[in-house]
């Protein structure tokens, strides 16, 4: 087993040339030095050194050791300066995992925001159901995933980023729009155009249809936000879409917004991470990054504050 203490001092003897000048580059005497190389020679079974006169030369088993030392040193130093780097967020990768319609509709703002501030850092993005994402954090596929909350194992830990409404859009021709408010009930006439079961926001509102023990009688699965938002358009039915999917649609009079006598509807918008798992320097910044924002009362308040922090152009 070779001590890299003994190796360290070996190395610098090699390279300074003399145990002296070997001494004052390690700080220590050069009796200590003297000491370290002859034990890493009964350690390893050979000599090192030759002397001829004043001269100290390695030998040949000491000229192999000394490149091996020289690539070993090599990268310890560079592993040094890669933690430091991660320390001062010159450099690290960070991977999150985010829900389908937040990765469309949020997270562009929020990645670009937070790259502004450390440009140095890699942000890779997956995408997934809300379901998924905790099964992915749970198996360390990201170190941080921003989820529509769903119900979570106990090695979650989570922090609340935001809450945003669930809308029940329609065609502005749609008959519906025209009433003051419309119950869940009247819903079983119009075609229900949702993402699949594993989406959050249809989890949530299917668990009011079930409280009320209401079935509706046509629906249509689409895998697309925009997709739905193009089928709804068209007044091929309608569709319950987080505010932030539809509130440029909305304003600009493409959707419709219809009322509810049940509502509103609500869902928590969580940052998520394992327990106990020691996070890294990214991480971290990132989570702290997010918290700075995490009063706001809606995405689309949060988006528009994470715009503030951009520079401007």
């Amino acid at each position: 087993m070779i001590n890299l203490n003994q190796l360290r001092a070996f190395y610098s003897v090699v390279k300074t040339g003399t145990f002296s000048k070997a001494a004052t580059e390690l700080f220590v005497t050069e009796p200590a030095v003297f000491i370290q190389v002859r034990s890493l020679e009964r350690s390893l079974g050979f000599k090192l050194f030759d002397k001829i006169g004043k001269d100290l030369t390695p030998t040949e088993t000491g000229k192999l050791l000394y490149g091996y030392a020289g690539r070993i040193f090599g990268l310890v130093d560079e592993a040094e300066n890669a933690i430091k780097d991660v320390r001062d967020l010159k450099a690290g990768d960070l991977r999150v995992g985010t829900a389908n319609a937040l990765a469309q509709y949020l997270m562009p703002i929020v990645i670009s925001a937070f790259r502004d501030k450390h440009p140095k850092i890699q942000v890779h993005l997956d995408e997934a159901s809300s379901s998924e994402l905790v099964r992915g954090v749970v198996a360390r596929d990201y170190e941080v995933a921003i989820v529509a909350r769903v119900a979570y194992p106990d090695s979650i830990k989570n922090m609340s980023l935001s809450r945003e409404e669930v809308l029940l859009v329609a065609s502005p021709r749609c008959k519906l729009v025209s009433k003051p408010a419309c119950s869940l009930e009247e819903l079983n006439g119009s075609p229900m155009i949702c993402r699949d079961i594993r989406s959050a926001t249809r989890q949530a509102i299917w668990k009011e249809f079930e409280k009320r023990s209401i079935k509706p009688s046509a629906i249509i699965e689409a895998g697309n936000t925009e997709f739905i938002k193009n089928l709804v358009g068209n007044d091929n039915g309608v569709s319950f879409l987080a505010k932030i999917c539809v509130r440029k649609e909305v304003e600009r009079g493409e959707l419709a917004v219809i009322a509810l006598k049940e509502g509103p509807f609500f869902l928590d918008i969580d940052v998520i991470h394992l327990k106990g798992k020691t996070l890294s320097s990214a991480a971290t910044t990132f989570l702290q990054f997010l918290a700075r924002t995490s009063s706001a009362p809606n995405l689309g308040s949060f988006v528009d504050a994470m715009e503030e922090k951009k520079p401007a152009v």
